[in-house]
């Protein structure tokens, strides 16, 4: 007999992933979810009783028989989890369904759950949920074939416009998408089954699409293999009485009690025995129900804890397997290699990445890659303050951490907060980038108006007259700012290209001020010049550009007034009749 499918259900935030499974289970996991949405990730176990009772009806419609044991489903929170359950060459769900809300079609988590099934080659189905918000809908049968047929004309009408703009946008990604009772051959397109996660409409259907396509296609992947046992970790915690345990999604082999327990930790390869193996009965979840059956063999597909010495180490999304002594080397170099598989390349300098899994750091590598953001260090687990300290040493939009699904230890928060680094925390992956790309908008915008800060400004500039503090060492003059913006360091010229001095300070009611604006009147102190010899009370003067002060305000030119580009005209004018080299020195 063929292992149980392992199923994936993915989509958007709120697009109903969870109220789908509880509504199969008759479990309300989702009234206990921080604002409704999945926390961590889960697995539940329907087995074949279920799905012959909720499927009813179809199965005699359709004269089909169910040869499989039952299905297993993986409640993720998102596509980075999806990419945890992974094992040599790929991901070990064998079918997915994405999960799409009919008000709000794909959205941004939705595009990246179909980018990556499409890269492990996951067959998947689209679950069109909320189909009872359609105006006019009402709720008539379990069935959507059935219901769909006693609803009205135009509002069956607008079900089909809803699939049509569906396919329009699942098109984008080069798929094929129709309704399933008008697919003909699963193969070649991508069945849209409407339901209601909430009222259970079109879930028999989606059972039934689901087990005919793992019954149909999958074949030798749902055959069981004699020897060790092969899973990958879901989730390390602390039992009480138990100590560290792992949840372990089992996909293959057979793991028995007095096998030795082989797993990946982020320091390599262990070995352990294992103390117990615990499964939660079918139609729980392992997250939620605490209580287990203890048991001495498992056999796939299937949800288990497994209870042993020193697994403090290991990480989530790891690969353990479960071997006798005789194939104990051969178990330790199948893990060794699936490790190797998600070693990630880094470079010298750039961000430090901190997630929750192997597999959520090899997804999130791979949108780095794609948005070409340089990483020195991803690892699981928390920050810490060697994190801070490392980030610390880099340029300013390298100063980050990004943290997926983890929290900090208790120093590195502090030191975080000490070195005043940027961390994006959160549970997508899209929005931690898309936080990033905004500060480093942000973060660039503030670079380049300190480094106008830091250039000598245009300004057109005239001496009052009867406001001459000091003549001369240096001289302290009352100016206007006719045009632009004069700032302390910059060097003056008259009207013919001839250089006055340079002004030490500038002064509003006794303040020193780093920029005086158009309209100002201010006290002005120049070195290097002296009042009736080298400048005349009432005259005009200029500030004077070096080359590099010309190429500067060029790139910064978005950042200048219109009067501060008028009198930069002017400038380059005169500067360039006393010395057309000029912009080259």
């Amino acid at each position: 007999m063929p292992r149980q499918p392992i199923i994936s259900v993915l989509g958007h935030i709120d697009a109903g992933k969870t109220t789908l499974l509880d509504n199969i289970r008759e479990s309300r996991i989702v009234e206990g979810e921080s604002g409704g949405i999945t926390q961590m990730i889960g697995a539940t176990e329907v087995p074949l009783e279920t799905l012959e009772t909720t499927c009813g009806d179809l199965l005699n419609q359709l004269d089909t028989e169910l040869t499989i044991p039952g299905v297993l489903f993986i409640d993720t929170p998102g596509h980075a989890a999806f990419s945890s359950l992974r094992k040599r060459g790929g991901s070990i769900s064998d079918i997915a369904i994405v999960v799409v809300d009919v008000d709000d079609g794909v959205q941004p988590q939705t595009e990246e759950a179909i980018r990556i099934l499409k890269q492990n080659q996951t067959p998947f189905v689209i679950a069109l949920n909320k189909i009872d918000k359609v105006h006019g809908w009402r709720s008539e049968d379990k069935s959507f074939m059935k219901s769909i047929r006693k609803q009205s004309d135009k509002v069956q009408q607008k079900v089909d416009e809803e699939i049509y703009e569906l396919m329009g946008e699942i098109n984008e990604f080069d798929l094929v998408v129709d309704r399933f009772d008008r697919v003909d051959n699963f193969r070649k397109k991508i069945g849209v089954v409407p339901i209601s996660a909430k009222t259970g409409e079109g879930i028999p259907e989606l059972l039934m699409v689901v087990s005919g396509l793992a019954q149909r296609y999958l074949g030798d992947r749902l055959e069981v293999h004699e020897g060790m046992g092969k899973g990958t970790v879901l989730e390390v915690s602390k039992e009480e009485g138990l100590g560290t345990t792992i949840d372990v999604i089992h996909y293959d082999g057979i793991i028995e009690k007095d096998q030795k327990l082989v797993y990946g930790t982020s320091d390599g390869v262990q070995v352990t025995d294992i103390r117990a193996i615990l499964k939660p009965k079918p139609l729980k979840e392992i997250r939620v129900d605490k209580k287990y059956d203890r048991i001495d063999t498992s056999k796939p597909a299937g949800g288990v804890k497994l209870v042993g010495k020193s697994l403090e180490g290991v990480v989530s999304g790891a690969p353990v397997r479960t071997a006798h002594e005789q194939d104990l080397e051969e178990a330790k170099k199948e893990v060794a290699e699936e490790l190797e598989a998600v070693e990630f390349e880094t470079q010298e300098h750039g961000i430090v990445i901190k997630a929750d899994s192997l597999g959520s750091l090899e997804a999130i590598m791979q949108e780095m890659e794609e948005n070409e953001i340089p990483v020195q260090r991803a690892e699981v687990g928390d920050i810490t303050k060697a994190d801070a300290i490392d980030v610390g040493k880099e340029e300013p939009e390298n100063r980050s951490i990004f943290a997926f699904n983890v929290d900090y230890t208790e120093q590195g928060k502090q030191a975080v907060i000490d070195k005043g680094i940027k961390v994006f925390q959160g549970q997508v992956i899209y929005e931690i980038i898309d936080g990033y790309t905004e500060w480093k908008k942000e973060l660039a915008e503030k670079q380049r108006e300190t480094a106008l800060e830091a250039t000598t400004r245009p300004a057109k500039i005239r001496v009052l007259e009867d406001h001459v503090f000091r003549k001369s060492k240096p001289a302290v003059v009352g100016v206007k700012i006719e045009e632009g913006v004069l700032n302390p360091g910059a060097s003056l010229m008259n009207a013919d290209g001839e250089r006055i001095g340079r002004v030490k300070a500038v002064q509003e009611q006794n303040e020193s001020i780093d920029a005086a604006e158009k309209g100002s009147q201010v006290a002005a102190s120049i070195s290097g010049a002296t009042v009736g010899r080298d400048f005349e009370e009432g005259e005009v003067l200029y500030t004077s550009l070096t080359g590099d002060d010309y190429k500067r305000l060029n790139r910064l030119e978005d950042l200048l007034s219109r009067h501060e580009k008028n009198v930069l005209e002017k400038i380059v004018e005169i500067q360039d009749s006393k010395d057309p080299r000029w912009k080259l020195g």
